[in-house]
């Protein structure tokens, strides 16, 4: 893992210091000795990582932390600061302020790699979600405070310990508390945060719990936080590397616990955003968008794996090419925004009587490919009737023509099997199977579905 670290700090052996700590990564470091000269570095260039001091020019960096994220580009940017004494409310300032992480001295060298480490490999998970690597418009909101509510999973030593901590912490976060033993595994309805709280005694267990929760598809975006007590501070690097998105040491005070929480929510509801957009974004780029249906891009990749299919499901498929009669003629006589309309109306009509897993998609003009699973010769020819009917029967209405515009529709159709001993087929020859069959309904005087002469099983 690579990246760059900005590095700030008003005193030069601290920069040092910090920049020898980093050499064996594979980090670039950037250094900066005040908060003005940081923040225009980070805005020419956003690093992948902030590490600084709590105090800057002998005050709070909180001025900084505001203005580092009033930057869209820097909004997300993983700030971790080191404070000289361990002052809780001045950390949950900080975390207020915009800081991801306030580390008090001295941090252990391998603790301080892996909490790098954590926050880089969060970074770089949603650059993959943007495909960007400054940020996304639209998803780098101001920094204010957070009141999300969220359902949280408390996993104790045993069930009475984790109700003994909300007791403690509950006053701090708003959510919904479940309290669970840690034995128990994660529980059967999926949660927004796991907080598992650990001492040296459930070592085993809570590693083996968060291995779980990052492992299974239904938990693995959500954030594990871990409590540790003081004798099992060792797990904190290992805690870090295996997936864990924060871990605390106790005793936690609510307010901390409520901040730490709502950052993670924060953050996952922000993914949970970003990977809807990535799968619209996907959707849209599959689809037709003028009538809805799959394109080209969609429905040959998904002809290959069901033929492919074919040997395992021993089940025939069914495919058809479609085409709307003397298109160009409705264009020629009734201008393009009529034959978009018939293109739409045509398209609905056919959806209306194919099941949900058959494929319909324009792949031409005027032409679609339609493709059956599961559908034997003469099931496909009822369909193909069907669909001839369907669109044949309900002449379109289009805006500004005097009367609705009769529309017919010419089928060719082939049917594959895999059979024993016989070839596999293949989807260009289904396809070109299909267009014989509808070259042969078109010379028969169109409006109808005529079969392939021969079968391609």
């Amino acid at each position: 893992m690579s990246g760059t670290i900005l590095i700030v700090d008003d005193l030069a052996t601290n920069r040092i210091v910090l920049k020898v700590k980093l050499a064996t990564t594979p980090y670039r470091v950037v250094q900066a000795g005040t908060a003005r000269e940081a923040l225009r570095l980070a805005m020419a260039e956003p690093p992948d990582l902030i590490l600084g001091n709590a105090r800057l020019g002998g005050q709070s960096a909180e001025p900084l932390l505001r203005a580092l994220r009033r930057v869209e580009r820097l909004a997300h940017v993983p700030i971790v600061l080191l404070q000289s004494e361990n002052d809780t409310p001045r950390r949950v300032a900080l975390l207020r302020a915009g800081a991801d992480e306030v580390l008090t001295k001295p941090v252990s060298e391998p603790l301080l790699l892996a909490r790098l480490r954590n926050f880089l490999r969060q970074r770089n998970a949603e650059e993959e979600l943007t495909g960007q690597t400054v940020g996304t418009p639209g998803f780098a909101e101001a920094q204010a405070p957070l009141v999300l509510v969220g359902r949280v999973a408390l996993f104790g030593p045993d069930r009475a310990a984790a109700l003994a901590l909300r007791t403690q912490l509950g006053e701090g976060a708003p959510h919904r508390l479940s309290c669970l033993a840690l034995y128990n595994g994660p529980p059967p309805e999926a949660q927004d945060i796991y907080v598992l709280s650990l001492g040296l005694a459930q070592a085993e267990d809570g590693l083996r719990l968060l291995a779980d929760l990052k492992a299974a598809p239904g938990t693995r975006q959500a954030p594990v936080l871990v409590l540790l007590d003081p004798d099992a501070a060792a797990l904190a690097v290992t805690l870090l590397d295996m997936g864990a998105d924060d871990v605390l040491f106790s005793p936690v005070v609510p307010e901390e616990f409520g901040e730490r929480l709502a950052r993670q929510l924060a953050r996952k509801r922000r993914n949970e955003a970003l990977r809807a957009h990535m799968r619209s974004g996907l959707e849209a780029a599959l689809r037709d968008p003028l009538t809805g249906a799959h394109n080209r891009r969609h429905a040959l990749p998904w002809l290959e794996r069901q033929i492919a299919r074919l040997p395992v499901t021993r089940k025939s498929l069914a495919v058809m090419v479609a085409d709307i009669d003397f298109f160009k003629l409705v264009n020629d006589h009734h201008g393009h925004a009529a034959g978009d309309a018939v293109l739409v109306a045509v398209t609905e009509r056919l959806r209306a009587h194919l099941r949900a897993g058959d494929l319909l998609a324009r792949i031409g003009g005027e032409e679609f490919l339609i493709a059956l699973p599961n559908t034997t010769r003469t099931e496909a020819q009822e369909v193909a009737e069907r669909l001839c009917d369907a669109v044949r029967s309900t002449p379109v209405a289009v805006p500004g023509a005097r009367a609705p515009i009769p529309v017919t529709l010419s089928l060719g159709v082939t049917v594959a099997e895999a059979r024993p001993g016989r070839p596999q087929p293949t989807m260009q020859v289904l396809l070109e199977e299909a267009d014989r069959a509808l070259y042969a309904a078109k010379a028969r005087g169109r409006n109808q579905a005529r079969f392939c002469t021969r079968s391609a099983a």
